[in-house]
């Protein structure tokens, strides 16, 4: 008689990987863009293809088994800086993100001025007040810190001008509510980079 195993009902699950540790998360390649490099970091404590990461995916539902300060602390030696991770962060996407995290660099070679406040004169005098979501968006329209505020204003006009051109053609709802809520937003970053007169 010929003795056959039978197959176990209850095969054990697979463990999914440990995220890893800042510290153990490598530098990404050279000349990679910015959001590759924050793709990188996310596949590298995931263990997910970067290049299986879509730059139009929320943060927070890549990070569910990630510890969010190793992350801030990954990407922050990725871009040698420091990074803080809120809930308005996780909000954002991978593309969003990675402009934010360079703004914050590029924020650290103008630090705030001592002594007695002077009236803002740059886009960075300004965007230094700036929160997270409004700092990426004006990366993302291409806002440089060494503007003037007059010049910064007029390329943000520009482009709620061409936004607003597509809420003309835009044919479904879905459509028309994306870029109502664009408008929305660059509208509030027009009204932030108004110059302030300090007394």
């Amino acid at each position: 008689m010929l003795w056959v195993r039978r197959p176990a009902k209850n095969k054990p699950k697979k463990r999914p990987a440990r995220a890893k540790k800042a510290e153990q998360v490598s530098a990404s390649r050279e000349g990679s863009s910015d959001v590759e490099r924050i793709a990188w970091v996310i596949g590298k404590m995931t263990g997910t293809p970067p290049r299986k990461i879509p730059a139009s995916r929320a943060l927070g539902e890549l990070l569910t088994q990630v510890d969010r300060v190793e992350f801030a602390r990954a990407v922050g030696q990725e871009f040698k800086t420091t990074v803080e991770l809120d809930e308005t962060n996780l909000g954002m996407t991978v593309g969003q993100f990675a402009h934010y995290a360079r703004h914050l660099k590029r924020g650290q070679k103008s630090e705030k001025p001592k002594g007695r406040k002077r009236s803002p004169r740059v886009a960075g005098d300004v965007m230094l007040e700036f929160p997270p979501a409004l700092l990426a968006l004006a990366s993302e329209l291409g806002v440089r810190r060494e503007w003037d505020l007059d010049k910064a204003r007029l390329h943000v006009t520009k482009e709620y001008m061409r936004w607003n051109a597509r809420i003309h053609l835009a044919s479904k709802e879905a459509e028309r509510t994306t870029v109502q809520a664009r408008l929305e937003q660059i509208g509030q970053l027009r009204e932030a980079l108004a110059p302030v007169r300090r007394p």
